[in-house]
């Protein structure tokens, strides 16, 4: 049956695509590459000549292996830098809110503060102030303190030093407190804020991992101090949110 030649550049380039694939699993040889295509060693080699030669592909003499060139990075990392992690957090802020009933929160930081980028809040008689949009102090937000444990000692030395602290309620940590529980944070894997910013709100959140490794985001999810019991929070909502920053951590590439 004759076929027009757009199918055969069709065929090719799904040929070349699923070549890259294999080697990404790990590096192959030529034999290795013969047996997955099925091509004789003339054509394939071409196909592996160009893409060693645009450098989507490297060769190891010593090993005799091929395995992924640096364009592949570069085209990796361009993906995760045009992800628009709001659209991502959304589904993933609305099944946390599903499954604990309280506003959730997708943050970021500014400096040495904390904004809240998108949310996912409930409906209920009693409520509290939307916190999407602000901008709350890192020292005195569940978020925060997340943020503040991932930094080296030189960028906690230079904000202890920097931030003026402020007592917003009596529960409010010093800046003694805080780096104390900061171990603990970093070994637990969440933070919770008990009424230190605002008296009679609790919140709860979990480190958020981009394609590099490093914390970016923060999952949180926020709620009144009488309806969340201490307890409740440690325990039902922490599991919840640090299964969807998880989640969200995968999506944005980490490994």
């Amino acid at each position: 049956m004759h076929r027009d030649k757009s199918f055969y550049l069709i065929q090719s380039v799904d040929l070349a695509l699923r070549l890259l694939f294999f080697v990404e699993k790990e590096p192959r040889t030529l034999e290795d590459l013969k047996k997955f295509t099925g091509l004789k060693n003339d054509r394939l080699e071409r196909i592996l000549e160009t893409f060693v030669d645009r450098e989507w592909l490297t060769y190891n003499e010593e090993s005799g292996r091929y395995m992924l060139g640096v364009r592949c990075f570069e085209l990796g990392r361009s993906y995760f830098q045009h992800l628009d992690v709001r659209n991502l957090a959304r589904p993933l802020l609305k099944r946390l809110v599903d499954l604990v009933g309280e506003n959730s929160y997708l943050t970021t930081r500014i400096g040495y503060e904390v904004i809240y980028m998108e949310k996912c809040e409930v409906e209920k008689e009693v409520g509290i102030l939307s916190r999407f949009g602000r901008v709350l102090p890192m020292y005195a937000s569940a978020s925060g303190k997340i943020f503040l444990a991932h930094f080296d000692e030189r960028e906690l030395d230079d904000y202890f030093k920097k931030v003026k602290w402020i007592r917003y309620t009596d529960k409010t940590k010093t800046p003694h407190e805080v780096r104390k529980e900061l171990d603990l944070i970093r070994r637990e894997g969440y933070s919770v804020n008990i009424g230190e910013y605002e008296e009679d709100v609790v919140s709860v959140a979990a480190p958020v991992y981009d394609y590099a490794g490093k914390v970016s985001y923060t999952v949180s999810v926020v709620a009144p101090a009488f309806r969340v019991p201490e307890e409740t929070l440690r325990d039902k909502i922490r599991k919840a949110t640090i299964k969807v920053a998880e989640e969200l951590s995968k999506r944005l590439g980490k490994v």
